[in-house]
């Protein structure tokens, strides 16, 4: 089989992983770590957001913070990611990665592709109103050691949620969350409609609006008591509240009855495991090498295997070896490849054969 046949069959099996197609650039940023020097402040280096990610399908890798060159892909698969520099305005900056141990490639991408998700519960209004711990989020803004995420409606509720966190409150690892016990003595309550006021003190202030699903059946809050016409709630699902309502703002459900709520579904799939069919070998890297953007020593390293990363040999060419992650969370932009010194893998090509070819 002709090399290029070789590609064409690689393509074939990864359709509808990768898109777009890379060029080389005239200039590089050789130090895919150097995050953005205009704008606003965003979290800073110190900011470091770590974890098995569930990152958009065919979001792209960048050599720089803004413009740049497309040097890789996501493939929709799990794998390790590692983030910092967050920009301040998600829509006109990218957060700095790399994909983690093993097969490191590093750049830079947009982190509203990237869930998140809280380690604890993050607060949206002091003692009233939290974000649970568990649910996936949307990063929206960043400011020097912390970030601002959003939680889409769902599980009771219609309108998004959005909470500042310091950045070791947050992972991309999925999380579960926190178990509620229903108090013994509590009544069942629904809001009257779609929008809930909540208060901090029977007659006090209203410190949010919630904004509930089903005209404000979807959430079932649980009140233990009532005082100067107000009832005191709590309840856990997207969110945890513990506030006040005005008793004429909700229904009380009969004794004994508990209204269907809007179940909190698990709204995180785990994506399908991605396999290759057509590779030269299977391999451990011996040790760390760079991996590079083309076949030469004249294109930029955009990352590295790490000693006893676990590899497919794809083919091997001239003394280079194009490769790809065994778990596939990472792919070349449109038809290129990473490549590295098939030395560097313990591997001979002697002359300027092709010295390997795929297997099925």
């Amino acid at each position: 089989m002709t090399r290029r046949s070789r590609r064409t069959a690689l393509l074939g099996i990864l359709a509808g992983l990768c898109v777009g197609a890379g060029a080389v650039p005239e200039a590089w940023a050789q130090d895919a770590g150097t995050p953005a020097a205009a704008g606003p402040a965003g979290s800073g280096p110190s900011c470091v957001v770590t974890g098995t990610a569930y990152v958009q399908k065919d979001a792209g890798i960048y050599d720089a913070a803004t413009g740049g060159t497309k040097i890789a892909v996501f493939s929709g698969a799990l794998g390790p990611l590692k983030a910092t520099n967050f920009p301040a305005d998600p829509s006109t900056g990218r957060a700095q990665i790399n994909t983690g141990s093993g097969f490191r490639v590093e750049g830079f991408t947009d982190p509203r592709a990237v869930l998140v998700f809280a380690s604890r519960d993050l607060p949206v209004v002091s003692d009233r109103l939290w974000i649970s711990a568990g649910v996936p989020l949307k990063i929206i803004g960043a400011a020097p050691g912390k970030l601002q995420v959003e939680l889409t409606g769902g599980a009771g509720l219609s309108a998004p949620v959005r909470a500042w966190a310091i950045c070791d409150a947050l992972t991309f690892t999925k999380g579960t969350v926190p178990l509620y016990e229903v108090p013994g003595n509590a009544r069942g309550y629904v809001a009257r409609s779609g929008s809930l006021d909540l208060y901090d003190a029977p007659g006090g202030s209203v410190v949010t609006s919630l904004g509930i699903s089903g005209e404000g059946s979807g959430l079932l809050l649980w009140g233990t008591r009532t005082q100067r016409g107000f009832a005191h709630v709590t309840s856990r699902s997207d969110v945890f509240v513990d506030a006040w309502v005005k008793l004429s703002d909700v229904r009380a459900l009969p004794r004994g009855e508990m209204m269907d709520q809007l179940a909190a579904v698990d709204r995180v799939q785990n994506p399908p495991q991605l396999a290759l069919k057509d590779y030269m070998s299977v391999m451990r890297a011996p040790s760390t090498v760079s991996l590079f953007f083309g076949r030469g020593a004249t294109y930029p390293t955009i990352g590295a295997l790490e000693s006893g990363a676990e590899i497919y040999v794809i083919e091997t060419v001239v003394g280079w070896a194009s490769v790809l992650p065994k778990g596939l969370q990472v792919m070349p932009v449109g038809d290129r490849s990473f490549w590295v010194r098939a030395s560097d893998l313990g591997m001979a090509t002697p002359g300027a054969h092709d010295a390997g070819a795929p297997s099925k």
